[in-house]
C-alpha cells in the first residue's frame, strides 16, 4: 500500500487529486487542511468504500511549525511514498506593484512562495528514505509572464518554480524525484464554474494529471511539456 501527503487537499485541485489517488486500490491518502470542516466535507464526498484510505491532518501546512508538525504526525504513521503541494491562493489583484505596502508584501509573499520552502523543507528529508519517492509541487503559468496589477502572482510563481528547479538540481539521482506541475492558464472549479470557458483547465483534469504524475502513470492529458522538472499543463 502507497501512501501519498496532499497539502491542501480541501480546494478544488486538492480534492480531486484526492479522489483521483484513491482510485487507485493500493493508496492511501494523508490529507491536510488547515480547516477541520472542510476536510471533513471532502471525506463526506468520497465513496462509502474510500473513506477508509482517507486520512484527514488538520495543519498548516505552510508554515514551519506546522509542516514539522505534519511531517512528525506522517513518520509516526509510517511515513509517505510522495507528497504534493498545493498551497496559497489562487489569482490574486494588487494593483501596481510599487504601491503595495511592506506588510502586504511580506504576507503574500509568505503565502504563495515561503509556504512551499517551509513545506519542502519539511517533507523532502522524509521521503528521502525512500527510494522511489517523489515531491510535487503545484505552480502557476504565471511563472512564465509578468502580470500588470498582480505582480505578486507572478513574482510567488517564478520563485516557486526556481525553488523546484535548485532542489531538484541540488538533490540530483537522490530521493525524492522533485517535479512541479505548472498550470499554466485559467482554472474551472466550483468558484468559476458559471463563467469559466470550455478551453479551461477543470480542476477534476488536473487532480488526475496529479495523480499520474505521482504514481508514474501515463499523462491523460494532451498539451503537456516538460522543462527540466516543470512540468506544464496548458489550456486546451
Amino acid at each position: 500500500m502507497r501512501a501519498v501527503l496532499v497539502a491542501g487537499a480541501a480546494g478544488g485541485v486538492g480534492e480531486h487529486a484526492v479522489r483521483a489517488l484513491l482510485a487507485t486500490a493500493d493508496v492511501t491518502v494523508f490529507a491536510t487542511s488547515r480547516s477541520a470542516e472542510r476536510l471533513e466535507a471532502v471525506c463526506e464526498r468520497l465513496a462509502p468504500e474510500l473513506r477508509a484510505r482517507f486520512v484527514p491532518i488538520v495543519g498548516d501546512a505552510g508554515d514551519f511549525g506546522g509542516a514539522q508538525e505534519i511531517a512528525g504526525s506522517i513518520e509516526a504513521q509510517g511515513g509517505i511514498d510522495a507528497a504534493v503541494a498545493i498551497l496559497g491562493r489562487g489569482w490574486w489583484t494588487s494593483g501596481p506593484l510599487l504601491e503595495l505596502t511592506p506588510e502586504t508584501w511580506n504576507a503574500i509573499l509568505h503565502e504563495m512562495l515561503t509556504s512551499h520552502f517551509a513545506f519542502a523543507r519539511a517533507i523532502v528529508p522524509l521521503l528521502a528514505k525512500r527510494p522511489e519517492s517523489v515531491y510535487l509541487a503545484i505552480g502557476g503559468g504565471a511563472a512564465f509572464q509578468p502580470s500588470p496589477d498582480a505582480g505578486l502572482v507572478s513574482i510567488a510563481a517564478a520563485g516557486q518554480a526556481m525553488l523546484t528547479r535548485v532542489v531538484a538540481r541540488e538533490r540530483g539521482a537522490s530521493p525524492p524525484r522533485i517535479v512541479e506541475l505548472v498550470i499554466d492558464g485559467p482554472l474551472n472549479t466550483n468558484e468559476s464554474r458559471a463563467f469559466a470557458k470550455a478551453h479551461w483547465i477543470r480542476d477534476d483534469e488536473a487532480g488526475r494529471v496529479v495523480a499520474d504524475l505521482v504514481l508514474g502513470a501515463a499523462p491523460r492529458w494532451e498539451a503537456l511539456r516538460v522543462d527540466g522538472p516543470l512540468v506544464v499543463m496548458n489550456e486546451r
